[in-house]
């Protein structure tokens, strides 16, 4: 019995780790994907709303370099979010027209060399389908990563508890579950004593059969 316990028991406890571990994993997987969702949702909303406006005043004329109210209503906008680094509006060559951020405004945008901002950009057309611009909503990237990394944290402080918990549980439930079988197999072998044909005997009583020729 002893024996059997030591090696089945190890193994029980492997097997509920790892579906611990996987369930953590998958828990996290589906957390990161919800809130990057809700991010990104939300980023093309403002980037909508804005190429909206941008496209209204192109069809009645006034052309993108001529919008002198979108620098107001980018700073609103960026105000409105701390996760903002800015939000631009681009000519067709790429380079910023406007911006919430006053030092972007000339200056071409390269996503290369924006690696510490998280990007949604919408391309504007007009009623051509020729393209006018864009629009660009940049976010701290820096932030979000730190926003997953504790999503991350406070998953684990509470798969390791939850972990230790049901390995501890499972090993019992294993060790109970050897020790009943332990019990029976000597109560059957104990009650048919060495003699084979009173084990057969013993057995087809438990089984309900008649063992009389």
């Amino acid at each position: 019995m002893f024996r059997l316990a030591i090696r089945t028991l190890p193994v029980f406890a492997v097997i509920i780790g790892f579906a611990m571990f996987l369930a953590a994993y998958m828990n996290f997987s589906g957390v990161r994907s919800a809130y990057l969702d809700l991010i990104r949702s939300r980023m093309a909303m403002v980037a909508e709303s804005i190429g909206t406006d941008v496209s209204t005043a192109h069809a009645l004329g006034i052309r993108l370099t001529e919008q002198t109210t979108l620098p107001g209503l980018l700073a609103r906008q960026a105000a409105s979010d701390p996760l903002t680094l800015s939000i631009d509006v681009l000519s067709e060559d790429g380079t910023v027209v406007f911006s919430s951020d006053a030092g972007r405004v000339g200056v071409p945008d390269r996503a290369g060399d924006d690696p510490g901002a998280f990007r949604d950009e919408r391309r504007l057309v007009n009623d051509f389908g020729a393209p006018v611009g864009a629009v660009l909503v940049r976010l701290d990237r820096g932030t979000i990563d730190g926003t997953i990394d504790g999503l991350r944290r406070d998953i684990l402080n509470g798969a390791i508890p939850a972990g230790i918990g049901a390995v501890i549980a499972g090993s019992l439930a294993c060790l109970l579950l050897l020790t009943g079988l332990h019990r029976r197999a000597r109560r059957s072998a104990t009650g048919a004593g060495d003699d084979p044909i009173a084990h057969a005997a013993t057995e087809m009583e438990r089984l309900g059969l008649d063992a009389r020729p």
